[in-house]
């Protein structure tokens, strides 16, 4: 079966997700500013994926209970963006306290929109000068920059429906000025490593055209890109969800050759059914579907999931936000192809900032509005403390989980190791309390455990190869580090 028509999608879209507040799409169709942040849940797509990428319903008729486990040690790059979006003539001195967010927390790559709505709001008529300000800006801050283009200007597109922001261009040329232009503008500054071409483009939401308008911009913005800016990197638009049926008709008709990095995007437990988690977003359509289709009949490109996000909305406390994180690191990153992290995002929305969408859209940031910090903050702090060391060793195989008091229910581990000889160590039990012991293949001289808002005791039963005495909340993830 093949997937779905757009007009399906968005009514199954419609009926799972009501909007909370009212439409803000301006009478002539215009995007508002806001409509650049996180307006529309993106990761749907994860609890309806059997009818949406045609894959035999013998084998995925349930969900995958917990994404399979390399085999065997595998090494691989790793790296980490955070995510924040800024419209044409904000503050600079504003943006920058956010870059001083990410400064601290260490990560050093944001990854951004650049609306051509914004930079082309006539025909020929280029407005780069504010880009430029926070393009330096970033570097000022020794920050890299990921921007995915999108945001069709208002001359560009259809406009069938009095709403062109997500129309397909109308004149592939105009794209490819555009592109060229943007790029060229900016291939003096060596902080910006890629240009995205739109986003969530397998969504009729964000993208009205259908695949093979979405193959022409893909080419035309990658031809473009690499006449302006060679050394740039294009990346096709991440992806609602590992989306087979989309991305089958890109790679077998040869489109790969236009794009160096293959992202989706992951969501669960935020706008997902409750029986999609992170141990289970990636399931078995992922692992035999979409990854083969990447790998083999693609031209390998990354797999990143450079947009995921868990909102602390009524109900959803802090503590479980900064849990999710720790599971997702430890989930995704423990999956032998996924290279980078995308953290969404910097801050909450306003909350006087209308947005189409549910209530989670103005709570997903690790700070609020106000940038106070949530303890997710110091969460992802002490994660990529821990992680982000430029490549990393799957190791679940070498450690050995024992119960030595109560009952395990859920129980996950996974094992990371470091260029530096360092072990980083993830259990938890997502339904009971049990008291545990790990055993790892690789001696250590120490042990150290972590708690989620960043502090950390020295683990003192600990002889060298077993960690005992582990006690685990329901829940909460219990972190340690081994130093060799």
């Amino acid at each position: 079966m093949g997937a779905p028509t757009r007009q399906w999608r968005w009514r199954w879209n419609a009926q799972s997700k009501q909007r909370s507040s009212p439409d803000p799409r301006h009478l002539d169709g215009s995007r508002p500013m806001l409509l650049k942040h996180r307006l529309y849940p993106a990761a749907i797509a994860a609890s309806v994926a059997l009818v949406m990428i045609g894959v035999p319903t013998t084998s995925s008729a349930q969900p995958s209970e917990g994404a399979p486990t390399a085999q065997a040690t595998v090494t691989k790059d790793v790296s980490f963006a955070i995510l924040e979006d800024y419209d044409k003539g904000q503050d600079l001195a504003d943006i920058a306290q956010d870059f001083q967010l990410m400064n601290e927390l260490g990560i050093d790559t944001l990854r951004c929109s650049f609306g051509w709505d914004d930079y082309e709001p006539q025909r020929g008529q280029y407005d780069f000068v504010w880009l430029q300000q926070f393009v330096q800006l970033a570097a000022d801050h020794g920050i890299k920059l990921r921007p995915y283009l999108a945001y069709t200007a208002p001359w560009a597109g259809n406009d069938g429906d009095g709403t062109y922001w997500n129309d397909p261009p109308a004149d592939y040329q105009d794209w490819y000025n555009f592109v060229h232009n943007l790029a060229s503008a900016l291939s003096a500054y060596p902080n910006v490593l890629s240009y995205e071409i739109y986003n969530e483009e397998n969504d009729s939401f964000w993208w009205e055209g259908d695949v093979e308008q979405y193959k022409e911009t893909l080419r035309q913005g990658a031809l473009a890109v690499r006449v302006a800016d060679p050394g740039a990197q294009v990346i096709i638009g991440g992806l609602v969800f590992p989306d087979y049926d989309w991305m089958a008709p890109i790679i077998q008709n040869g489109y790969a050759q236009y794009y160096d990095i293959t992202p989706f995007h992951a969501y669960p437990e935020t706008w997902s059914r409750n029986n999609i988690v992170v141990e289970n977003y990636l399931d078995v359509q992922y692992h035999d579907w979409f990854v083969p289709l990447n790998n083999n009949e693609g031209e390998g490109e990354p797999i990143w999931i450079n947009e995921m996000g868990f909102a602390t909305t009524p109900g959803k406390t802090e503590g479980q936000q900064a849990n999710w994180w720790a599971r997702a690191f430890a989930t995704f990153l423990a999956d032998p192809h996924i290279e980078h992290l995308g953290v969404y995002e910097i801050k909450d929305l306003d909350p006087n900032s209308p947005a189409i969408g549910d209530e989670a859209n103005y709570h997903l940031g690790l700070t609020y509005t106000d940038r106070q910090k949530k303890l997710a903050f110091h969460t992802v702090d002490m994660l990529t403390d821990l992680l982000d060391v430029g490549s990393l060793t799957i190791a679940d195989d070498e450690a050995d989980v024992t119960v030595t008091s109560g009952r395990a229910s859920d129980l996950h581990h996974h094992l990371f190791k470091r260029p530096d000889g360092k072990q980083v160590l993830f259990v938890y039990d997502k339904g009971a309390s049990p008291t545990v012991s790990v055993t790892v293949q690789s001696p250590g001289s120490a042990a150290t455990r972590y708690a989620l808002d960043g502090s950390s005791t020295p683990h003192a039963d600990f002889d060298g190869q077993t960690l005992s005495n582990i006690n685990l909340a329901e829940g909460e993830v219990a972190i340690f580090q081994i130093d060799p």
